[in-house]
């Protein structure tokens, strides 16, 4: 992502280039800090806890991508869990208040932020989009679909898609909104049909899955 407002802020050195493992929090709500966060590179999992105390996986992110805008709007402090991926997920960290500083001398820079928060939202519809599926294993293939495009490699013979996934079957399940032997079956259903192969965390989206899927 290309924007005047992110290139003034690292022209005057006025952000943080900041470097998190694998499983690393990076923000969460009982010390949350007014920053947009800039993911250079790497994976980013954006999670709330429900009254009952369990994780629910809201987004997933991965480079180019920005969250925290949304606070420079609003003055509560949401239950946000924010969370490294992999290995080492690299984010430029933009304080709010440099963000406004800038937004009040060049008042242009302020379509770039409407643009970033405006993002976020697109993201967070299509997600309540893909949720109100009532077919879970649509959902499944609508996680699948977004995963290639964020995470794919073409293998060898450029006809299948191989996925390296950012989540385990337990967070798939979370994510779709199902139990883990439904995700399971539903896995088990494609394999049969020889749409895909999983291994592990990586599954190969077969030439004919998106002749069946389409």
């Amino acid at each position: 992502m290309s924007l005047e407002l992110f290139n003034i802020l690292i022209k005057s050195k006025e952000y943080r280039r900041s470097y998190y493992c694998e499983k690393e929090i990076i923000t969460a709500s009982e010390y949350y800090d007014k920053k947009i966060y800039l993911i250079e590179n790497g994976i980013v999992k954006i999670s709330r806890l429900t009254e009952q105390g369990e994780e629910m996986i809201l987004v997933i992110l991965t480079s180019g991508q920005v969250f925290g805008a949304n606070l420079i709007l609003e003055e509560f402090h949401p239950n946000y869990i924010c969370e490294s991926l992999n290995s080492e997920t690299v984010l430029c960290e933009f304080d709010i208040e440099c963000v406004k500083r800038v937004i009040e001398k060049d008042q242009h820079t302020e379509f770039d932020l409407l643009s970033i928060i405006g993002k976020q939202f697109s993201e967070m519809e299509r997600r309540i989009k893909v949720l109100c599926n009532n077919s879970a294993e649509q959902r499944l293939v609508d996680v699948l679909k977004e995963f290639k495009d964020k995470f794919d490699h073409l293998s060898d013979n450029e006809e299948n898609i191989i996925i390296d996934m950012p989540l385990n079957q337990d967070e798939i399940s979370n994510y779709i909104r199902t139990t883990r032997v439904t995700t399971n079956k539903l896995i088990n259903k494609l394999k049969n049909n020889l749409l895909i192969e999983y291994q592990q965390k990586n599954i190969m989206l077969k030439k004919d899955f998106f002749k069946h899927y389409k």
